[in-house]
């Protein structure tokens, strides 16, 4: 009988980051499950160039020194020298987790339940299959529950003219006015000629692809961008309500990603917080981290449920920009905002329904 150091279940990002920060430097033989065909995948992972992220900084595909966000009436420009918006795709972070000195085995089946049994865990695959390691690793998360807000996505990579697209400012929340729905587009320009244009929703329901692709049509009409090819396309789906399992007694059971609680819940990123949190459970005795502070998880909460209780366009959106320079949002949305940065976001907030949302 063979029993695996560890066993991954959930072969994305996060149970990658597990393969690559906590066994690719040593020789244990770790196994992996995935259902899905993870090179079919290519999506694209945002984060600002945090401390924690810089030990990564070769896998970083392009950076944007400059952002704006706005609507078709005012936008706001920010800047950072420091900690510019980076992306990754998808096949570069998996390169870049498989390229280790451990020994992975990965088993493209689903796994139905596991249990310990003696000083292991004896895992069964949906074909009654087993397999026995000393460590679980459990990414599975519920990507949607009733009632609760979404953030789901739908992009198209797209080639056009030489020179349509400034390839030193990212697009990143551009507002447009929609029906009971919270609505923006997200525009990477990777070179002049090169741009992922996404259609992003705040709501309760996913759309079908259509619903985005006459959104991002429109944009790119309204931008005199009539005649391009599309190479390729995305889509997903992050939760917006915290989805963290609640900690297992099992000192060995170890819950990460979106199921262990990495996801920023009022701004939907989680690749850079995966991350975090394999590095300190890395340097953790526990088989759980606390990724965001009490202030940021209260503050997160009102936010959320101030979206889901009252109708925004953007606006609010938008006045925090205004009221923030560059330095001080990119510290808000990867969850390091100072007091004085945290004042300034309450400050910019509509108070009323932020106070009713704060004692509920």
């Amino acid at each position: 009988m063979k029993i695996y150091k560890a066993a991954i279940i959930g072969l994305g990002p996060s149970g990658l980051a597990v393969n690559k920060i906590l066994y690719g430097d040593s020789s244990k033989e770790i196994i992996a499950f995935e259902s899905e065909d993870i090179n079919k995948r290519n999506n694209i992972f945002g984060f600002w160039l945090t401390d924690w992220m810089k030990p990564f900084e070769k896998i970083i595909e392009k950076k944007w020194y400059k952002w704006t966000i706005g609507n078709k009436d005012i936008e706001v420009m920010h800047t950072s020298l420091d900690k510019p918006y980076c992306v990754t795709s998808f096949k570069t972070w998996k390169k870049f987790c498989l390229e280790t000195k451990n020994k992975l085995e990965i088993i493209n089946k689903q796994v139905v339940r596991y249990f310990p049994e003696q000083n292991y865990f004896k895992i069964i695959t949906i074909d009654d299959k087993i397999y026995y390691a000393e460590n679980i690793y459990d990414s599975r998360s519920a990507k949607e529950k009733k009632g609760e807000l979404l953030q789901h996505f739908f992009g198209i990579n797209i080639t056009v003219a030489d020179n349509t697209f400034n390839e030193d400012n990212l697009t990143l929340m551009h507002f447009t006015e929609e029906n009971n729905v919270l609505h923006f587009m997200y525009i990477l320009p990777f070179s002049h000629n090169k741009a992922l244009v996404e259609s992003t929703v705040f709501s309760k329901d996913v759309f079908p692809s259509s619903w985005y692709r006459e959104k991002i049509n429109d944009y790119l009409k309204k931008n005199n961008i009539t005649n391009f090819k599309e190479e390729s396309s995305e889509k997903g789906v992050i939760p917006m309500f915290f989805a963290e399992e609640k900690r297992s007694v099992n000192s060995n059971i170890f819950n990460i990603g979106i199921r262990g609680g990495a996801c920023k819940t009022s701004t939907g990123y989680a690749f850079s917080f995966l991350i975090k949190q394999i590095q300190l459970l890395k340097n953790s005795k526990n088989n759980h981290v606390n990724i965001h502070n009490f202030l940021e998880r209260k503050m997160d909460k009102v936010f959320i449920n101030f979206l889901k209780n009252n109708r925004e366009d953007g606006r609010s959106f938008i006045k925090l920009a205004s009221n923030l320079n560059g330095d001080e949002f990119q510290s808000f949305m990867m969850g390091e905002s100072s007091l004085l940065t945290k004042l300034k976001i309450i400050n910019s907030m509509p108070k009323l329904p932020f106070i009713k949302e704060l004692f509920k």
